[in-house]
């Protein structure tokens, strides 16, 4: 299996033997072949599984340098992706000058963005679905000669709610217009979408040949009782990460994390959430994806789509309300078959949450903190109990053995006995609870009466 059977041209070839592509993977053989036939299609696949190049390369290859139009559209839905294709692109096009392209996302100057479309249409535009938008009701975009369209990670659009944009700037462009959509799940709510655009759409379904990263092991630490500080102060300091993204919920929390890791000494330590200001949100990116951190804090934003080279450990301080983030999140690492761990900060509140995943068939390991040192639970070698001849329960059971030692078998005598065991427990313990309230009123009058002759 290669890349040769796919009949690209000459640059094509060439840019993926400098980037050390040499096999195909499942969805780049179910999908190049469809996009650069002008199929249009609806993908469905994991993250880590090659999405990026399987609409890339065909698009790539099937653009007209003679015609200094805009040929292609990527949406995405965070400018963090966008810059990664748009990296993606370049790679490729390095071996093609002739091929134009552009990123055009939020936090930019629009104005400097529309300057530059003035001059020339590029041939391809990956972009983010409102600037987009703004671009083309300004006139500085023109999208009504697009051939190819491509919808990245249309789940994460559909959920932050950029339909209306993608709508928009759909029916701007030509009935003829090839839309392929690239999705991690496909909601039911999705599919009037989907019959609107796409006829004759083929439905690529290669989600079920990754259920879950193989590579990454799932590990639960139960923090009953205890802060997740120092959960994680103990975890920090007892793995020893090449690079370690530690997920949150909500960018407030990225402050808190953060402050964590003062207090451990730790200061240089990257941030990738909304909450950033656009020039040091692009920088700050550009710093992880060159491997300049070992301690990175992110929320969800960094969980899609980003290829972060080196990860080895995934902290979740808390599972997301949407367990697919999960799979996005643990699937960070475990990335180029090398191996990685994603732990999971392990409560009574999440517990239905680690069930669902359960079901959906990802496999938890148990640990805990043990006088600070991390070891596994299993359940099979567990403890046994320590041995109480005084308890209640040993006293009843004694009582009723020796009650019915000598007498026959009737019918029904289990459910006889279970019901006398029970009665003599509750009563052994009724006794000790007054027996204790008694001590306990003798002491505070014992006590009452020293403070009185005290003073």
């Amino acid at each position: 299996m290669s890349f040769d059977k796919f009949g690209f041209k000459k640059f094509i070839n060439d840019a993926l033997v400098e980037i050390n592509f040499k096999e195909p993977t499942s969805i780049q053989n179910l999908v190049i072949p469809k996009i650069k036939k002008h199929a249009n299609i609806v993908a469905q696949a994991h993250t880590g599984t090659g999405k990026t190049h399987a609409f890339l390369l065909p698009i790539l290859n099937n653009i007209d340098t003679s015609l200094e139009i805009t040929q292609a559209v990527i949406l995405t839905p965070t400018r963090e992706l966008a810059r990664q294709i748009y990296q993606n692109t370049v790679e490729i096009t390095n071996f093609n000058k002739k091929i134009s392209k552009s990123m055009l996302i939020g936090g930019q100057d629009i104005q400097k963005q529309k300057e530059q479309l003035t001059k020339h249409q590029p041939m391809i535009v990956i972009g983010t679905p409102s600037r987009l938008k703004e671009l083309y009701e300004i006139g500085a975009l023109k999208i009504t000669t697009t051939t190819f369209v491509v919808i990245d990670e249309f789940d994460m659009i559909f959920d932050l709610g950029f339909i209306d944009e993608i709508d928009f700037l759909l029916s701007k462009m030509k009935e003829s217009v090839n839309i392929s959509l690239f999705s991690a799940t496909l909601p039911n709510d999705l599919k009037p979408f989907l019959m609107k655009y796409l006829n004759n759409a083929l439905l690529i379904d290669d989600s079920k040949n990754k259920p879950s990263n193989k590579n990454v092991e799932h590990i639960l630490i139960w923090t009953k009782n205890r802060e997740n500080q120092v959960i994680f102060n103990n975890l920090i300091n007892s793995i020893n990460p090449y690079i370690v993204i530690i997920f949150v919920n909500r960018k407030d929390q990225v402050s808190m994390v953060n402050e964590w890791f003062n207090k451990l000494g730790i200061t240089n330590v990257g941030e990738l959430h909304a909450g950033l200001d656009p020039r040091t949100r692009a920088s700050m990116q550009k710093r992880v994806q060159n491997n300049e951190f070992k301690y990175i804090i992110a929320t969800d934003m960094a969980a899609r789509g980003l290829d972060i080279n080196g990860v080895s450990h995934i902290i979740s301080i808390d599972l997301p309300n949407d367990l697919s983030y999960y799979i996005h999140r643990s699937g960070r690492t475990g990335r180029s078959n090398l191996t990685g761990k994603s732990f999971v900060l392990h409560n009574s509140d999440n517990q239905n949450s680690i069930e669902q995943l359960q079901k959906s068939g990802i496999e938890f390991k148990n640990y805990k903190f043990i006088q600070n040192t991390l070891e596994e639970i299993n359940p099979k070698n567990k403890k046994p109990k320590f041995y109480n001849p005084n308890s209640a329960g040993e006293i009843a059971s004694k009582k009723v053995v020796a009650k019915y030692k000598n007498e026959k078998v009737k019918p029904n005598y289990k459910k006889k006995r279970k019901a006398e065991l029970l009665e003599i427990k509750r009563k052994i313990r009724r006794d000790h609870i007054k027996e204790n309230i008694s001590k306990i009123k003798k002491e505070k009058y014992q006590k009452r009466r020293e403070d009185i002759f005290d003073n």
